[in-house]
């Protein structure tokens, strides 16, 4: 086990389990380890428990240097960083947590859409003297009007399903089949990017990464966005063109973006951070109570099955999506 929390990673329940079947060595890491600190560290495990923050750079070098590993539990939904191809060459079976923070995120999405329309982040820095008095605090309503979700998946449908509470009409766009049945099943209408784009007042991006893949929002599709409109990306950073968003923003053609990470400069973009039009949350949509105590039975419950070698929630290399097993571990 590398993390940073040590025995803390791990439920005493959990951690008694494991061990009943496998000696168990928690090391505290604080960064990475390098290829020749992660092979001393990993030359007798069999299974790997890591956070993202721990995670060491598994490429073909290091795989040849474990050959008693057979399986990776990742404390992360995404695993786009990820080689897969090499982990597949070595017959690993890599793990993820899907859904322990599928709520928070979805919420959080909800939650800066709300910010942007009220402009209530501007309001709180106007209070405290952050912003000149005088600066404008006029927002929008979001009640009847149309939310476009790009990538409909778990964080997508609980983000439909409460932006419908709000009073908001709901429609979605993803390329999976399954994804979009899933949507036309709980009523929601799927349709085109580009549709989509052109018929929303307020944009999210709940969408996954891919190797390789370029933003989902570019020059151009920014340009197909009704004027006024608000863009919000709780996915990567990556998955919106940062520099044409800011095009946008100062040409008053987008009216506000918001994003959980930090990718803009508190210099370079200081006009647009100081008139509301960006908020950044710096990556913390799932840093909640609840996410954590679930991901840490989450984290626990899939070590303990790959241990038993009856994995849950494994990824496939050769389909890049995340398979759900139906087995259970007692």
């Amino acid at each position: 086990m590398l993390s940073r929390a040590g025995t803390g990673s791990l439920t005493p329940t959990h951690t008694a389990q494991i061990e009943e079947q496998a000696a168990l060595d928690f090391v505290v890491c604080h960064d990475a380890p390098g290829p020749v600190e992660a092979a001393h560290l990993l030359r007798r495990a069999t299974v790997l428990g890591t956070t993202n923050a721990t995670l060491p750079h598994l490429d073909d070098n290091l795989l040849e240097r474990l050959p008693h590993l057979h399986s990776i539990v990742l404390y992360a939904t995404g695993y786009e960083h990820l080689q897969l191809d090499a982990l597949a060459r070595h017959d690993l079976t890599l793990t993820t947590l899907p859904d322990y923070a599928t709520g928070a995120v979805a919420e959080h999405a909800l939650g800066m859409l709300l910010s942007l329309a009220t402009r209530s982040h501007l309001a709180n820095d106007r209070s405290r003297g952050r912003v000149p008095a005088q600066t404008s605090l006029r927002g929008v309503e979001l009640c009847g009007s149309t939310l476009g979700i790009i990538g409909i998946g778990r964080i997508g449908l609980h983000l439909a399903r409460i932006a419908t509470g709000i009073g908001m009409r709901v429609i979605g766009a993803d390329p999976d089949p399954a994804a979009r049945r899933a949507a036309e099943h709980v009523g929601i209408e799927t349709t085109s990017t580009e549709d989509l784009l052109h018929r929303a007042r307020a944009v999210t991006i709940c969408a996954s990464t891919t190797p390789h893949g370029g933003p989902i929002i570019d020059l151009a599709r920014l340009g197909m966005l009704q004027p006024g409109a608000l863009l919000v990306n709780v996915g990567r950073p990556c998955l919106v063109d940062t520099d044409a968003v800011v095009a946008a923003l100062r040409l008053r053609h987008l009216r506000g973006y918001a994003v959980d990470d930090a990718p803009f400069d508190r210099m370079d973009h200081a006009d647009l951070l100081a008139e509301g039009r960006i908020l950044q949350t710096g990556h913390s949509a799932w840093w909640r109570d609840e996410v954590l105590a679930r991901g840490a039975e989450h984290f626990g419950r899939a070590l303990v099955a790959a241990v038993h070698r009856r994995h849950v929630d494994v990824v496939s290399p050769a389909h890049r999506v995340a398979v759900t097993s139906k087995e259970q571990v007692a």
